[in-house]
């Protein structure tokens, strides 16, 4: 069968130089993130959780929260191993949230320190700044670190509506995110939420009833306005002590990110999860290990996609104020044929060259189940293979598609009118 290679351009902000090449796999630390000044092995736990997260395939790392001497261990090793590395020291330049650690911003010094160092990708400004103040000086310090280090990644994060909904009244939350957008004006438009363990979750409703799907929503339409890469920080740790954390959870939360069109899953945060607490496996380990490979390979195809729609079926945050207007309604979608199944959700993309792709995403994570959506008009079906990446032609002048889901899973699909010739694509990037 014939296989089309299409350019692919790699992503960024116009406004600012960084551009993206590749789907990201990162996370907020490797190590530690709690403050242990008297911890003597700080440096070499650091150490051994880079080679940790390195070997559960994430392909970038960042350094929130970290002291000085992990931040300084950390670069150290991902030198040696060619791992990329955003850069934290908080008792220099930036803060978190309303936490200021520095009594004046020292973002040139720090930089001229480590200009040797070939694996600091770029700097992490300010964990969620908060107000205009913060949002101001965060604008100042990013502005400053691109013009020092001009391809760098001067970074920053938005915070969550923590699923409160007096952050959702009268606007607030997207609001908020509106402002962050046009003061910072950063290179992506990163933004986290951890709903397993908080008020909206339980075993029951899972995660039908979480304000997560408001905030993706929302997010995805402010980074589309403003021409950034969306980025999404999700749950990778039992945060909140919840009775039961499983990763099909996890698995749940990185399709979530990537069904609203997200170029770039940041993991919160691989200590205590992904590595243990001595800096080597931790108990989710192979899991992790398993979920990243399954997006380095779809990646190419993830980087070459717009997302034009999501939608949901109707039990998703039934009757909730907040989500009126922020869902597309299945009846619109250019693809699809009828409701979607219970606990099911679907999104449009469409690449460069006006091929349309359809995610669908098993929103049950404790059960496994086959799945079938029906397409309003006969298709060659094509899915992307987790596995090698590559296209596959799983169904002809097909009405629906049908496919096997594991709890949290999700499938990539191309759709092709099927009164065309079948042929097969695959991307190239191209500067």
């Amino acid at each position: 069968m014939e296989k089309r290679m299409l350019p692919r351009g790699p992503l960024g902000n116009p406004r600012r130089n960084w551009r993206q090449d590749y789907f990201m796999l990162s996370t907020f630390s490797p190590g530690d993130v709690f403050f242990r000044e008297n911890d003597p092995d700080a440096a070499e736990k650091m150490r051994r959780a880079v080679k940790t997260c390195a070997d559960a395939g994430f392909n970038m790392l960042e350094l929130g929260w970290a002291l000085p001497e992990q931040s300084d261990a950390a670069v150290r090793m991902c030198e040696q191993l060619g791992m990329p590395v955003i850069y934290q020291n908080l008792k220099r330049y930036g803060g978190m949230g309303r936490r200021v650690f520095c009594q004046k911003s020292d973002l040139p010094g720090v930089m001229e320190e480590n200009k040797q160092w070939k694996s600091i990708a770029g700097y992490y400004i300010w964990d969620e700044p908060i107000d205009e103040k913060q949002m101001q000086e965060t604008r100042r310090l990013m502005d400053l670190c691109e013009r020092k280090m001009p391809h760098g990644l001067p970074f920053t994060v938005a915070i969550p509506s923590y699923g409160e909904v007096d952050t959702w009244q009268n606007g607030q939350y997207p609001g908020y995110l509106e402002r962050f957008a046009e003061i910072i004006d950063p290179p992506v438009f990163s933004f986290d939420y951890y709903p397993v363990g908080m008020a909206e979750h339980d075993l029951e409703r899972q995660m039908d009833d979480t304000l997560m799907w408001c905030d993706l929503a929302v997010a995805r339409r402010v980074a589309a306005a403003h021409d950034m890469p969306l980025w999404f920080y999700y749950q990778g740790q039992n945060l909140h002590h919840y009775e039961t954390f499983i990763f099909p959870m996890v698995r749940l939360m990185m399709n979530a990110g990537v069904l609203y069109g997200a170029k770039g899953l940041q993991h919160y945060a691989a200590w205590e999860s992904v590595v243990a607490t001595d800096g080597g496996k931790g108990e989710l380990f192979e899991e992790q290990k398993a979920a990243h490979a399954r997006f380095r390979e779809l990646g190419n195809t993830l980087m070459a996609l717009t997302c034009r729609r999501v939608m949901h079926d109707d039990t998703l945050l039934r009757g909730n104020p907040y989500a009126e207007g922020l869902f597309d309604d299945v009846a619109g979608s250019a693809l699809l044929d009828g409701a979607l199944p219970v606990r099911v959700s679907a999104s449009e993309h469409e690449d460069a060259h006006g091929h349309q792709y359809l995610m669908v995403l098993n929103r049950d994570y404790m059960a496994e189940r086959d799945l079938t959506i029906a397409l309003k008009a006969p298709a060659n079906v094509y899915e992307v293979s987790p596995e090698d990446g590559q296209q596959h032609l799983v169904a002809q002048n097909a009405a629906s598609v049908t496919a096997h889901y594991v709890p949290g899973d999700m499938k990539v699909f191309r759709i092709q009118p099927a009164a065309e010739d079948a042929y097969l694509v695959e991307y190239y990037i191209d500067k």
